[in-house]
């Protein structure tokens, strides 16, 4: 009998301080909260039409040699659309790998939404592990990340590929920022981790991570004093602008040079006004009424009611890590009080509203709340003293209907057609020229998106002549190449080629067997064009998309600083840990 309990105490413990078998649970339940992803269909999602577009859009590109695939040859009548170029290619890339195993982009895009759910468990165990030192509450706190209502929403009925990616690296840049200014400062480098991922995946996301970080900082301002974290700040921040150098510098280099719709507020609808009548009801957080938008904003069950312990647990609450569990309850609340109708969005700055949907601040609640849940019940568990197995019965209770609550919530979304991606993916695959009006055209040009309704809906797929007169003779548009041989060319002629305004495009007129490059600028209906200053008896004339110096120099720099990041991360480990084996022998 002594022996028999002696080892299920053995089991017990092993089952509380192994991180491997805390790892296997949070992945069980990751494998579990994502089996029903077979059951929906990712054309009936808010965002998941745009999804297999990008990454349809992106295999094509590829295959006709073009590095890196920003702008897209068949969509938009073929011309030419910048579908990677204003999105973070995280989530485009990495589901292209995926499907080099699968048999469909479908599933592909399942599988990514499964390994997001599953890592975001992973992230913040790991944060929460080296914040507070104690396995328990981090096991709790990445069970309540996963479970969250909302966050799953994101995956099943919005598939906001993009927001649900950056909940992985959310807890990341916290663990690093807390570990430089909490801790032993060992694993700072996680600030430059997170935020990369977070800026090569959601740029809302990341926005809102960077103002809840200076706020962080704030709170602990006394400790910029100290100049091994202002120089470990310096390290972080010039890793993170090199390696994600390859999405925001062409990005740069392109609002510079012309406007987008993405960039106007009144189209892209990030202006006040849409943001404050697209908050919700503090009722729509415990009770679904029915949205027109079909998500779900549940704050669910178990996660309300391990915060209602709150007040109980306060006093309880380790100093090692109290700080921060009275900043999440400050934050998680404060990005509640933003969702709602009460929050003053009229009068925010226009950078905020970029968030363009308030109720994407409950992404930040689930994070915030999730740690403090995690809290709280770790120090309800203790108060059952030594009666381990209760704990463990207790546990299991709670997992099990919190998971189940989840799944309640998610089959809502389940999909009535079972084809639909099948045959939306066919379709694309056999029409790869698509019309603007079925796509986002949030990357389209200014001056094209207003005028989607007349000019660019009429347009024919050639070059016309604005202004000038030449004759335009065996034009031939392949893909992202336009070749043209021209006659008499007056001089002033303004020609307009059928592809949208996009840094990158080289122009080549040839005369007499003399090549020259011509600047390319923006015709007043967005499109490509250039101007012709000479008079021209007989020429050639091509159009090609070649991409930009700058986009290829980005791409060099983010890869070379990769590498140097890696190797930094482990020069530092060891170092640490030589620091480490010396402390040991005195």
């Amino acid at each position: 009998m002594i022996e028999i309990k002696g080892t299920i105490n053995k089991l017990i413990k092993i089952l509380k301080q192994n991180k491997w078998i805390h790892y296997f649970i949070i992945i069980a339940i990751g494998i579990v909260l994502s089996i029903p992803l077979n059951q929906i269909q990712i054309r009936e999602t808010h965002d998941g039409a745009l999804h297999f577009l990008r990454v349809l859009g992106t295999i094509d590109t590829l295959k006709i040699g073009k590095f890196p695939p920003l702008i897209n040859q068949y969509y938009c009548n073929a011309s030419g659309y910048a579908i990677n170029l204003f999105y973070p290619p995280i989530v485009t890339y990495i589901p292209l790998l995926i499907k080099l195993f699968t048999p469909t982009y479908s599933m592909a895009l399942k599988i990514y939404g499964a390994i997001c759910i599953i890592l975001s468990g992973i992230t913040m165990y790991q944060f929460t592990y080296q914040l507070t030192k104690k396995r328990g509450i981090a096991l709790f706190a990445a069970i309540f990340y996963l479970i969250a209502p909302y966050k799953l929403a994101n995956v099943y009925k919005r598939f906001a590929i993009g927001e649900f990616t950056a909940m992985v690296f959310m807890p990341l840049v916290f663990l690093g920022l807390t570990n430089l200014f909490e801790a032993d400062k060992k694993k700072h480098y996680y600030i430059a981790i997170g935020t990369i991922g977070l800026m090569l995946s959601h740029t809302v996301t990341t926005l809102y991570t960077a103002i809840f970080c200076v706020i962080y900082i704030l709170f602990h301002l006394k400790q910029l004093k100290n100049q091994e974290i202002i120089k470990k700040c310096f390290i972080n921040g010039i890793f993170i602008l090199l390696v994600s150098m390859l999405f925001w510098l062409p990005l740069l280099e392109a609002t510079l040079l012309a406007d987008y719709a993405i960039m106007d507020d009144s189209i892209i609808a990030t202006n006040a006004d849409y943001v404050a009548e697209h908050t919700i009801l503090f009722s729509q957080l415990f009770k679904d009424i029915g949205e027109e938008n079909g998500t779900t904003f549940l704050l669910g069950i178990p996660t309300i009611l391990a915060i209602l312990l709150t007040p109980f647990m306060l006093k309880k609450v380790d100093i090692k890590y109290k700080d921060f569990y009275l900043l999440s309850i400050i934050f998680g609340l404060f990005s509640i009080f933003m969702i709602s109708k009460f929050f003053p969005w009229r009068i925010m700055p226009n950078i905020l509203c970029k968030l363009q949907y308030p109720w994407r601040m409950e992404g930040f609640f689930n994070f915030f709340s999730s740690f403090v849940c995690g809290v709280n019940l770790f120090l309800l568990l203790q108060q059952l003293k030594r009666k381990d197995i209760l704990k463990i019965c207790l546990i299991l209770i709670i997992v099990i209907v919190a998971v189940y609550n989840s799944l309640d919530i998610m089959s809502q979304f389940y999909a009535k057609d079972k084809e639909k991606d099948k045959k939306y993916e066919t379709y694309i695959l056999e029409n790869k020229q698509i019309s603007h009006f079925h796509i986002n055209r949030d990357y389209m040009p200014l001056k094209a998106i207003k005028l989607q309704n007349t000019y660019v809906k009429e347009r024919e797929d050639k070059t016309y002549v604005l202004e000038g007169s030449t004759k335009i003779l065996d034009e031939n548009k392949i893909n992202l190449k336009d070749e043209m041989k021209l006659k008499k060319v007056q001089e002033g002629t303004l020609l307009e080629f059928p592809y949208y305004y996009y840094p990158g495009y080289k122009i080549t007129l040839v005369v007499n067997g003399i090549e020259k490059e011509i600047k390319t600028i923006e015709s007043e209906h967005g499109y490509l064009a250039c101007c012709l200053d000479e008079e021209i008896e007989e020429g050639a004339l091509t159009v090609e998309y070649v991409g930009t110096t700058i986009t290829y120099v980005s791409y060099a720099i983010s890869a070379i600083s990769f590498v140097v990041f890696i190797v930094y991360i482990v020069i530092e480990k060891n170092k640490n840990s030589t620091l480490h084996d010396n402390k040991d022998k005195y």
